[in-house]
């Protein structure tokens, strides 16, 4: 088992709606979730990505750039809102990960995936270490929503 130990921008996504869907449509369902992973990958190596994995219809990426992270963020929004009948919600932390086996731990994976389950659908919720390295890009623009304390995080975000 060979560990490599990195901060990384960690970006989580999931499909609003999409268990619900599965219920009442499974044809459908799948057709969102092909549409939903062309868009993420197409913009994913777009902006220097890597997608980890998909977990139903959820994905795990990451990116060496909390900028590149972000707009990668804003382009699968801005194409899921015109292409998918479902809504997508985003969480980004930049914290650090461990990598062992190809998949990804730590407190980086686990504060964006918590991030991306109190996101508005069709939003972006990025945590405090993303906005301190985005805060200079004048071609991204953010809003404070104040500290949350997430769910078995020991710290307010």
């Amino acid at each position: 088992m060979t560990e490599d130990h990195r901060l990384a921008a960690i970006m989580f996504t999931d499909i609003v709606g999409y268990t619900s869907l599965m219920g009442s449509d499974e044809d459908k369902a799948f057709e969102v979730l092909r549409k939903n992973r062309k868009i993420h990958t197409k913009f994913i190596e777009q902006f220097n990505g890597t997608l980890i994995k998909e977990m139903g219809d959820g994905m795990l990426a990451q990116f060496n750039s909390a900028a590149d992270s972000v707009r990668c963020a804003i382009e699968i929004q801005q194409q899921a809102s015109t292409e998918l009948d479902g809504k997508v919600r985003i969480g980004i932390h930049l914290g650090d990960i461990t990598i062992e086996n190809n998949d990804v731990f730590g407190d980086g994976v686990n504060i964006a995936s918590r991030l991306q389950s109190i996101a508005e659908p069709g939003g972006i919720f990025i945590s405090d270490s993303v906005h301190s390295a985005i805060r200079s890009k004048k071609d991204i623009e953010s809003q404070y929503r104040g500290e949350v304390k997430l769910k078995n995080v020991n710290y307010a975000v």
